[in-house]
Parts: C-alpha cells; structure tokens; sequence
C-alpha cells in the first residue's frame, strides 16, 4: 500500500463516485478502479459498496478513511516542516537567553533582521531559561545567549559585556563608594528576584557562607528598584538596567569588589550542526547590533 492508495480512498469517499474521484486526481478511472481493488486486497475486504454510480463506504472502509485522513495529514505537515528546514529564505530560529527577565533589545534588532529575512520567524523559549545550554545541546533551540563559553561542544561569538552593580539608595551608605567586598552584604537586606535562591547566581556569590539580614523577593524588576528606592534593602543588577535612575539620581550603584563583576555575554550554537543561512546571519546580525550599542544591552539580569 502507497499513499496514493489512500489518497484514493480520500477522494472516492468526498467525491461519492469514481468518474468525480479520477478527474480530481487525474486518473483515467480503470487507473483508479485498479488502485481500489490493490487497497481492498492489501485489507482483504471490502471498502466501497458499489451502488449504481454511487460509492458507500462500509464499516472497514471507514476506519481506513479515518486512518487516510491522518496519515495524509502527518505527511503534508512533516513536508511543510522539512521544507523549512531546507529553504533557503525561510524558516524559523529558536533562541532562549540564560537570563530571568527580559528581551527588551530584540524589538529594535528584529525589524533590522526581518529586512533581510522576511519569512523568517524567531521563536522565544521561555521555558527554557534556566536551561539554555543544555536545551540547546539536545537540539531544542538553534541560539542560546550564554555567559559561559566553556562547552567544547559549542560554537561562540561574543555579543558584547555587561556589569553587575550593587544598587542602593542615594543616601545608603555605599552611595559614593568606588566597590564594597562581598563580605559587606552580610550586613543588609537584600531585593532579589522570585525564584530559588539555588538558582541565583548572584545570591550564591554573595550569601555564600551568610544569610542577609532580611531577603525579600519580587516578580518584577520595577519592584525591586521601588524597595531599593524605598531604602528596605540593597540588590545586584546589571548596570544596564538602572542607567535612567542613576542618571536622574534616583538610585546609586558601587562596583563588586576592586575587579568588578564583568560579563561576557556569547551567541552559541552547536558545534556539529549545520545551520540555515538565515541562523549564521541572525548571529552575525545579532553580533554587530550589539556592538553598536556599545555594550548598552538588554538582555537580562540574573
């Protein structure tokens, strides 16, 4: 049996009778009446019940014509998808970001992307956040944004780098301050993001052998910067993030230690894999967009 079988019995059943099934498939109808009695002898019964020029499905003919109906179905779909995968000009790029909030740069560097590849559709996995290295090693995204470029299994091309600051309010005692040490964060309340303390980098640095006085944690960025505002706690935020209250005096930011905590963030893709045109220019796009940003991305913060 071959999909034009079922093709067939499509067809015979919607158009009612063989003369209407054959023009529609454009088949003479000995082609088609042959094609029938090859279906009915692979189920080895009966399919139509020949009433004059009238076709009825029987019982079996029915069950096969549900099973045609999915598997023709199955097919054209899995055809769509392979041919995005194999054009050129169109298809789509999954991407995930290693981040907790935001994607507030890929308005602006979509609408440049979309002049040059207009049937191309960029899909955000959010659910993939926590885990965009390892979604992106099974294949699930074709571009992470990671900061670790470690993984032998990876190819990376820097984006461009950021720096986490502790925010405080303009008349904490930080304010001022060139860098405060690690150790220092002992000593306050802390404003973090609502999600496990085991999955914040950040806090894990900071609260590695301590607990803050007093940890509260919010859903949202704004919510944060309002109670560090407020004077309630100190947070660790990308500089990126609080550059309009920092220019209106609203907030203050300090260095973490002498070094500072810097960032490289990197575009990865699998190493073993080979990527649409449309995947390697994303990238190189991507790349150059955040360069002329000069490092003012806004990706995300931890």
């Amino acid at each position: 049996m071959e999909i034009r079988h079922l093709q067939m019995v499509k067809e015979v059943a919607c158009c009612g009778n063989l003369t209407k099934a054959a023009d529609r498939l454009y088949l003479t109808q000995s082609a088609l009446s042959h094609q029938l009695k090859e279906i009915e002898g692979f189920f080895n019964t009966q399919l139509f019940i020949r009433d004059k020029k009238q076709m009825r499905l029987t019982d079996a003919g029915a069950v096969v014509l549900e099973a045609a109906e999915k598997i023709l179905q199955e097919v054209a779909e899995t055809k769509a998808k392979v041919k995005c995968l194999t054009d050129k000009d169109s298809g789509a790029v999954r991407l995930c970001t290693e981040c907790y909030t935001s994607y507030h740069w890929l308005s602006g560097f979509l609408r440049a992307y979309r002049d040059i590849y207009p049937k191309v559709d960029v899909k955000i996995d959010i659910e993939a956040t926590h885990f965009a290295e390892q979604h992106l090693l099974e294949n699930k995204i074709d571009v992470a944004i990671l900061e670790d470029s470690s993984n032998p299994k990876l190819t990376f091309t820097p984006l461009f780098q950021d720096e986490f600051m502790a925010i405080v309010a303009p008349d904490h005692g930080w304010a001022g301050r060139d860098w405060v040490e690690i150790e220092e964060f002992a000593d306050q309340n802390y404003v973090m993001y609502n999600i496990p303390e085991e999955e914040s980098s950040n806090f894990k640095m900071l609260y590695k052998n301590s607990r803050p006085q007093r940890l509260y944690k919010m859903t949202l960025t704004e919510a944060i910067l309002e109670m560090v505002k407020a004077g309630m706690g100190v947070a660790v935020l990308p500089n990126w993030i609080v550059r309009p209250y920092l220019k209106s005096g609203e907030l203050a930011a300090v260095s973490l230690t002498r070094q500072r905590l810097l960032r490289t963030w990197y575009a990865a893709t699998l190493k073993n894999k080979q990527h649409a045109p449309y995947t390697d220019a994303f990238i190189e796009k991507l790349a150059s967009y955040m360069k002329e940003l000069d490092g003012y991305a806004v990706l995300c913060s931890a």
